[in-house]
């Protein structure tokens, strides 16, 4: 079973999260504003995906979780960069 779960979420659970990963091999998608931004996986699941063999080349994104990054990447507020920050002056 894949959970969503926002960053600031995740911060505060972090044990549960990994634990999940970990021990049940169930992956979490971090969100940011909604929009899933990475995910956390089992080290076993992590090594299959970036080494691959023959029968498994590649790794496909559940369908639901790459509609949704294909949607944040045509959210009109990510067009424009965002604003800086004022930058802190030192004084003496």
């Amino acid at each position: 079973m894949t959970e969503m779960m926002p960053i600031s979420e995740a911060r505060e659970h972090l044990a549960e999260v990994v634990g999940r990963a970990r021990y049940a091999k169930e992956e979490t998608v971090l969100t940011h504003y909604g929009q899933p931004v990475a995910v956390v996986i089992s080290i076993e699941t992590y090594q299959k995906l970036t080494q691959g063999t023959a029968d498994v080349p590649t790794y496909d994104l559940p369908a639901e979780i790459q509609a949704q990054i294909d949607e944040g990447r045509r959210h009109p507020e990510r067009r424009s960069p965002r604003p800086r920050r004022a930058g802190r002056r030192m004084t003496a």
